[in-house]
């Protein structure tokens, strides 16, 4: 059992389980180690099976309300309960919090009279963003605050604020985008139209679903993930966004091509007072890490996707 560099922070009952599934692999009692197997992985570990043994990997838990959930598959979904407001509006956070704040406050700026909530996800930054956010939220109470103690993947992220989410509507924001005026009126009047599944300020096309370019025409096969808004209901007929999706790149355009399959059009709301500042590159990856990251999810796009002409405006 290879668990020795993960000892740090995981208790002994657990290395134990783990420990009596290597021995019950070994003797061919597979179905009493999956049963160890899912043990371990209700107490919040990731079980890496490799031909020497098992090793275990912490998985992130969440803080909800000051409610901590284990892991984030133990995180209730909100998505069967009645609306509770016009708009959930859904901002992830991780290591930016300057320009995560300068959205949120531009958010609560020019909400005007509409009955929202923000959802504020921190994907485990290393920054003030929790104080600052704690702090608002005791100010605020439109702002929810929900904060992951590790990295998790991009997907991952942004569903456990989709899963929180109880508005009809449902706004996914960049962290680089700054309203500048009242952009939930005109989403919402595209959105009345219930043929239109996602709506929002970027739009792309394609012929082929190998090259994508970016598009002025009202009707688009996908809107840009960085300000995008669609009924909540589309998360039920169409599936929360995929987790294999760890770095961010196609995570978008996937979901898109998901409300097209369910049966609906995706179409641009033009002129949409916002700011897009530039988006940070992320310290840790080299240019070299992101290409090859933005491949795999291409490819990932392209199993899943790359036959289905039959979606594409035409």
């Amino acid at each position: 059992m290879t668990t020795r560099r993960y000892r740090h922070g995981i208790p002994p009952e657990i290395l134990a389980l783990s420990h009596e599934r290597d021995i019950l692999r070994r003797r061919g009692q597979y179905e009493r180690a999956d049963i160890l197997k899912r043990q371990i992985e209700d107490a919040g570990y990731v079980v890496k099976d490799n031909p020497h043994g098992a090793h275990l990997v912490i998985l992130p838990s969440v803080e909800v309300d000051g409610r901590v959930y284990r892991t984030t598959r133990q995180l209730p979904s909100l998505l069967d309960e009645a609306d509770t407001c016009t708009f959930s509006i859904n901002i992830l956070a991780h290591n930016n919090s300057e320009q995560t704040r300068r959205c949120v406050e531009s958010v609560l700026r020019f909400a005007g009279g509409n009955s929202i909530e923000i959802i504020l996800v921190d994907n485990a930054s290393r920054d003030d963003i929790a104080l600052w956010a704690e702090d608002l939220q005791l100010r605020d109470p439109r702002l929810r605050f929900l904060h992951a103690t590790r990295t998790t993947g991009a997907a991952e992220a942004r569903n456990i604020g989709l899963k929180q989410s109880r508005g009809r509507y449902i706004l996914i924001l960049d962290s680089c985008i700054e309203l500048t005026g009242d952009i939930l009126t005109p989403l919402q009047q595209t959105l009345a139209n219930s043929k239109v599944g996602i709506t929002g300020l970027r739009g792309l096309r394609t012929d082929d679903l190998r090259h994508f370019e970016e598009s002025q025409q009202r009707t688009v096969d996908v809107v840009d993930g960085l300000c995008m808004a669609f009924e909540r209901v589309w998360l039920k007929k169409a599936g929360l966004f995929d987790e294999r999706y760890r770095y961010p790149r196609y995570m978008d355009v996937d979901f898109n091509f998901a409300v097209r399959d369910a049966g609906a059009e995706n179409v641009l709301t033009p002129h949409l007072p916002v700011i897009c500042h530039p988006e940070p590159q992320d310290a840790a990856l080299s240019d070299a890490e992101r290409t090859r990251l933005t491949k795999r999810n291409f490819y990932r796009f392209l199993e899943k996707w790359g036959n289905r002409d039959d979606l594409l405006e035409r």
